[in-house]
């Protein structure tokens, strides 16, 4: 099993190039490592992710902006493309780009305090086209909308109502290490074969 998890509490959690640079590293190790059967991603300090740094969004320099959003988009669609299954656990606030990483992960388990947003044009910013297709895959359209266009905020029995997250749990470590458990009984290419159909198969909204 390989974890990832999101370590800037102070700021909720929220992204940094940086960061992104990181990620990018830890994903293109698991890619590189045979075995690994599941990935969980999760954050700490009661935060899943507080979406991306808006200090470095607004920087006046265009050319930096341009390369966060760059480094961010090629690290959610390096963990989007990762071939283990992918386990989102997440716990509090998930906005904007943290609602982009769950959204990069098959399966997504919350606690009755997560939130989730994006608030991207409330802030002047457009949510990349690559994760606005996969949250309308995901939601469907029109809950795309209401998150997109009116940035609206849902607590977790909305986003599971909505299919954003598969399910909402008191205990969301012991659902994820459920999962986990019944994987280490399986054989690789089992899982593999599983994964590749679930994500090839047509969305169900």
């Amino acid at each position: 099993m390989a974890r990832l998890t999101i370590n800037r509490p102070e700021k909720r959690n929220a992204m940094s190039a940086d960061m992104w640079h990181s990620l990018r590293r830890h994903i293109r190790t698991i890619d590189e490592t045979s075995g690994i059967s599941a990935v969980v991603l999760r954050g700490v300090g009661g935060s899943f992710s507080a979406g991306a740094d808006l200090a470095e969004m607004r920087d006046p320099d265009q050319d930096r902006v341009e390369e966060y959003r760059d480094f961010a988009e090629e690290a959610v669609v390096a963990l989007m493309e990762l071939t283990p299954p992918k386990v989102a656990e997440i716990d509090g606030p998930c906005f904007g780009a943290g609602c982009s990483l769950a959204l990069a992960c098959d399966v997504r388990l919350c606690s009755p305090a997560s939130q989730f947003g994006i608030p991207a044009l409330k802030h002047g910013f457009a949510y990349e086209p690559v994760f606005v297709r996969r949250l309308a895959q995901i939601v469907g359209p029109g809950p795309a909308g209401l998150l997109l266009y009116g940035s609206e905020r849902w607590n977790a029995d909305e986003a599971v109502a909505h299919g954003l997250v598969d399910r909402c749990t008191d205990d969301v470590p012991a659902a994820v290490e459920r999962i986990l458990a019944n994987l280490r009984g399986a054989r690789e290419s089992a899982i593999a074969s599983t994964t590749a159909a679930i994500r090839t198969a047509p969305q169900f909204h």
